[in-house]
Formats: structure tokens, C-alpha cells, sequence
């Protein structure tokens, strides 16, 4: 019995250190959740743009008030931490706050008596870190080449595609092409009829007495129609003469000859074709004469009528002229020859679309952190005569939040180019088609943008770059022609930028495999830097991978977890969705530490 009651001595010691030691670990755990809320609440949004002091004190408070929903402990003691930095390189954007909560406390223990020890103490630590969101100029710099005109979603090019097959071109054309002569580039828009479109010179005129106006041609019968499809036809008053009455015959076979002329005029209109400039809608008045002779036999037998049409020699004059319908023209009026959908929408539009969502959604952030964001907006294409820059300044840099609810980039940006025909902007003028300039779109933009700051108050503002382009350069090269992704020259112009503290994103708008499928000089031009396509479109002349995109991501600044920031839309992708992730991306913020 003596060994049995020694025995229960370091039973009961154990047993008792047991117990106290799962209560102290089941406090400290608690208590580490008390720490971790500490020191979010510390951080949250509507904190850390308050003083050190008041987030030491919210930090204090989110502790005390978890806390006290414990029991079992004594001699609590809790520190909170408070410093601030910048943040840098890859990470989040910034005036970095870091709030760190240690504590110690001790756990009363049940068995102290037996233990000798009333309490065993328990200590833990909580970080949490998040950047102020910075003040931030950002500057959208919005590819207007020819190339955006092209269908947003694969059911608009093949709806294009399929209706500019045609007998003059068994492929047809994806992109929406802006020209007076199309029928250069073997570019033939025609209704359900099979009837050209020819549109009046002052179809593109405000104010013009022939705004909008169209017709259509039937070139086999030489008949011209108006928008709406009624034949152009009308007629005159006729001039009558007569009746008149001779007789004829003797006898029973004599008649009363009643003769009627009606002269008047038919209007007709016809086209003087031409592929080489304007085409000229002419009016044709042809003279007409119909003659009805009734026959009467004077002894009362039944009447006979006969009537015959002469012309005369037709008097021609110009009543217009007009310039034949293009892919643009047929994008932005599908519904006038097939019904629905209205319009095709174009990757411009998008482009556009996207640039006005982004303000009111930058705004709200702006709102929300308490922060100033502006805004300013480029268009660039190619180099027109008398300028040095392919970038065209829409606006000035403007707080988002005085944009106004109703804010549209529409009008802002400038109305597509009609150029005279393929590779000439104007009739005057040849550029070879070289009309994505974005070597020197980048050269601009890094002598426009003044070097970054840190955003924080009072700071100067950090600076982002967004580019929206699919990325194909199409530009002088020396005394030649460059067509392809960014090139090393192309990449140390991003370098500069991103040296001078400016981070670069941007939105690649991919082509798309419909424009490519069939279009010889896609294939040689355009394919050979992009993956195969998905089936069931051939892969034709593709290379092994995106090098357009490969490019692009070496241009671009990292994001927080090291990976460039592009964001790529291809078919039937939302261009404003992937440019407001970019944007909330690029300006990526707060995260728990430990």
C-alpha cells in the first residue's frame, strides 16, 4: 500500500501538468487569432491611411475586445507595433504599413498546488502588412491602327468573312478595312440582291445634304435603287395630243381612225462605274412617245386598240457621286442588308467601350482609399505629314473623379481615317501600309511621362503605363518596312520607361485564328509569329508559339508574384473585363504576412 500512495504522487503531478498544459495551448491559440485580427484592423482600408497612434490604438482594441471573451489567464500584456516604408520592386504598390501584435499572458493552472507553479505563460506574435494605395497617374495609350478593326468575337468575323464572299473574292475579308476604293483591294460589299453598295460622298458629312446616304447598284440591269431597296424610277406628266380622227377604207370596210399621242419623260438612274476614284450616280431622262390608235368600223362593228411605245435619245446628268461600300461600312451596318444583328462590333469599340468603364471604376477605388488617380488618354497609330509622333493626345491628365458619371472615350477619340485606298491614307499619299508605329509610340510616351514617385501623401504620384495593342508592328524600318512583334530595339525603349519608375501593363488583343484562316497575306505575314489555332481551323503557315506575346511580356513590368503584367484577350474575351483585372492587378495592395 506504502509503494501504491507513492506512486499516485507523479501519476497525479503528471496528470495535472497534462491538463494545465492543453488549457495554456488552447489559450495561446485564441490568443494568436486575437494577435492576427489585431494586426489586420491595424492595416484594414479604412485605417491605414489614419495615424501610427490611432492604428496602434484600433489594434489594441480589436486585441482587448477578443480577448475578453477569454478566461483562465492573468497579467495579459500586448504590444502592438506600428512602422511604415515604401514598397518596392515587385510587390504591392505603395506606403507600406506593417503592424506587428505580441503578446504574453499567463494561464492560470488548476493543479499549481501540486505543480508548484500557479501559471504557465504563454507569447505570440501577429504581422500583417499592406500598402497604402498610392496616388496614381495613369496614362492609356490605345492602339487606333487598322488592324483593331477587326470583329470582337468569332461569330462577327465569320459573319464579315462570309459576306464579303463574293464572285470577285471566294474568301472574303475579316477586317473591317476603311477605304473609298475597296474594290482595289478586291473588297466587294453587296446586299442579298446581289446589288453593289455605293455610298454618297456626303455619307460621312455632318450636315451634308447626303448624310448617310446609300444606294444600291444593279450592275446587270444598270439600275440603281435607293437605301431602302425601292427601284429610282419616275415619270412625268405626259403631254397629250389628241384623240385625232382620219377615216380609212370605203364601203363596208370603211373606219374611224382615233389617234392619241402621249409624250412625257422616264427618269432612270444609272452608275458610271470606277474602281480608281469617285463613281458618279447619273440621272437618265429618256424621252418617251406612246401612240393608241382605235379603230371603229362606221357601220357599228366592235372597236380594235393598238398602242406603241418609241424612245428618243436619253439626256444624261450627274446626280452623284459616291464611293463603294467597305468592310467598315458593313460592320457598322449589317442589319440594313441582313437583318441582325444591327452592327458587328468592332475590337476598336471594345477598346473604346473599355476605356470609358475603366474611369467610374477607377474612380470608386479612388473613393474607397481614400486616393487621387488621373487619367489620361492616347490614341496612336502612324506618323501623319507634319507631325513627329504616331500618339495623338486626346485629353489632359484629369482626376478620375471629375470625369463625370456620364464619361465616354467616344468622345474623346478621333473619328477613324478613310483612307483613299490600301496602303494610301490619302490619294496624295503612300505610307505602304505602315501604320503601327509602336517604336516610336513608346519613345513619345517615355518622354511625355515624368518619372514615377512613390504616391505616397504629398509625394509625386507613381506612374502606369497601359498599352492596348495586339501587338503586330507595322513601321518603317530605315528605308524599308518592319512587320512583327517587338524587337530588341523595341524592348530597351520599355527598359527607359520602366527606369524612370514608370511600370508598364498591358492588354494584348490577340488575333484571332477566323482573320488568319484563308487570307494569304495573313498567313504570310501574321501566322508565322502566332501558335497553331485551335482546331478546326488549319495551322496553315503558324509557328510553335505567341512570340507577339513573348515579346510583349519582356516589355511589361512584373506584378506581385513575379509574372509580367499582360493580360490577353482572344475570341470572344470582354476587353473591359481584362482591362479593369489589369488595372486592379497593376495596383494590387494588401496581404497578410504571418
Amino acid at each position: 500500500m506504502m509503494i501504491m500512495a507513492f506512486s499516485l504522487v507523479p501519476l497525479t503531478f503528471v496528470t495535472g501538468f497534462g491538463i494545465d498544459y492543453s488549457r495554456a495551448m488552447s489559450l495561446q491559440t485564441h490568443l494568436n487569432a486575437a494577435a492576427d485580427a489585431a494586426a489586420l484592423a491595424a492595416v484594414g482600408p479604412s485605417m491605414i491611411l489614419q495615424s501610427n497612434s490611432d492604428a496602434t490604438a484600433a489594434a489594441r482594441t480589436m486585441f482587448s475586445a477578443q480577448a475578453s471573451l477569454l478566461s483562465g489567464y492573468q497579467d495579459l500584456q500586448v504590444t502592438p507595433t506600428i512602422t511604415d516604408g515604401t514598397s518596392g520592386g515587385s510587390g504591392a504598390l505603395g506606403y507600406l504599413r506593417k503592424a506587428t501584435v505580441s503578446y504574453t499572458a499567463k494561464s492560470v493552472n488548476v493543479f499549481g498546488g501540486i505543480l508548484g507553479a500557479g501559471t504557465l505563460t504563454v507569447s505570440g506574435t501577429s504581422s500583417a502588412s499592406a500598402a497604402q494605395p498610392p496616388n496614381v497617374d495613369f496614362y492609356l495609350a490605345m492602339d487606333n491602327s487598322p488592324s483593331m478593326l477587326l470583329p470582337a468575337t468569332s461569330d462577327g468575323v465569320s459573319k464579315i468573312i462570309a459576306a464579303t464572299k463574293t464572285s470577285e473574292n471566294a474568301n472574303g475579308c475579316a477586317f473591317a478595312c476603311h477605304a473609298m476604293l475597296p474594290k482595289t483591294d478586291n473588297i466587294y460589299v453587296k446586299d442579298q440582291q446581289a446589288r453593289h453598295i455605293l455610298l454618297s460622298a456626303g455619307y460621312y458629312t455632318s450636315g451634308s445634304t447626303t448624310q448617310n446616304v446609300f444606294y444600291r447598284w444593279d450592275s446587270s440591269a444598270d439600275l440603281v435603287y435607293d437605301s431602302a431597296g425601292n427601284l429610282m424610277t419616275s415619270t412625268s406628266t405626259p403631254t397629250i395630243t389628241g384623240p385625232t380622227r382620219t377615216t380609212s377604207g370605203s364601203g363596208a370596210n370603211k373606219k374611224n381612225i382615233d389617234t392619241t399621242v402621249s409624250t412625257y419623260n422616264v427618269t432612270t438612274y444609272t452608275v458610271a462605274s470606277s474602281s480608281s476614284g469617285a463613281s458618279t450616280v447619273k440621272k437618265k431622262v429618256t424621252p418617251t412617245t406612246t401612240t393608241t390608235v382605235v379603230s371603229t368600223p362606221t357601220n357599228g362593228g366592235a372597236s380594235t386598240t393598238t398602242t406603241s411605245t418609241t424612245t428618243g435619245m436619253p439626256v444624261y446628268s450627274d446626280y452623284d457621286t459616291g464611293y463603294w461600300a467597305d468592310g467598315y461600312w458593313l460592320t457598322h451596318n449589317y442589319g440594313r442588308i441582313y437583318g441582325s444583328p444591327s452592327s458587328i462590333i468592332l475590337r476598336k469599340d471594345d477598346m473604346v467601350s473599355a476605356a470609358s468603364q475603366l474611369i467610374p471604376f477607377a474612380a470608386s477605388q479612388a473613393s474607397q482609399y481614400q486616393v487621387t488617380y488621373r487619367a489620361q488618354m492616347f490614341s496612336f497609330d502612324w506618323t501623319r505629314s507634319g507631325n513627329s509622333s504616331p500618339v495623338r493626345t486626346l485629353n489632359s491628365l484629369t482626376n478620375v473623379a471629375s470625369y463625370g458619371s456620364g464619361f465616354s472615350a467616344a468622345s474623346l477619340f478621333p473619328a477613324d481615317d478613310y483612307w483613299w485606298k490600301n496602303s494610301m491614307p490619302t490619294s496624295g499619299s503612300n505610307i505602304d501600309d505602315k501604320a503601327t508605329e509602336v517604336t516610336n509610340m513608346l519613345t513619345t510616351m517615355k518622354n511625355l511621362i515624368p518619372n514615377a514617385g512613390t504616391g505616397a501623401p504629398g509625394a509625386t504620384p507613381q506612374k502606369i503605363l497601359f498599352l492596348i495593342t495586339d501587338g503586330m508592328l507595322d513601321q518603317p524600318n530605315g528605308g524599308g518596312r518592319y512587320f512583327g512583334p517587338m524587337r530588341s530595339s523595341d524592348l530597351t525603349e520599355c527598359t527607359a520607361i520602366k527606369a524612370k519608375g514608370i511600370k508598364i501593363a498591358i492588354l494584348y488583343t490577340q488575333y484571332l485564328p477566323e482573320s488568319l484562316s484563308g487570307d494569304s497575306w495573313s498567313q504570310n505575314n501574321i501566322a508565322p509569329f502566332l501558335p497553331p489555332p485551335p482546331s478546326p481551323y488549319p495551322a496553315g503557315k503558324a509557328g510553335s508559339s505567341d512570340q507577339v506575346l513573348t515579346a510583349l511580356q519582356s516589355c511589361a513590368s512584373s506584378g506581385v508574384n513575379g509574372s509580367p503584367l499582360v493580360q490577353t484577350v482572344t475570341a470572344d474575351d470582354s476587353i473591359t473585363t481584362a482591362l479593369l483585372q489589369l488595372f486592379s492587378t497593376a495596383l494590387q495592395t494588401a496581404r497578410l504576412v504571418q
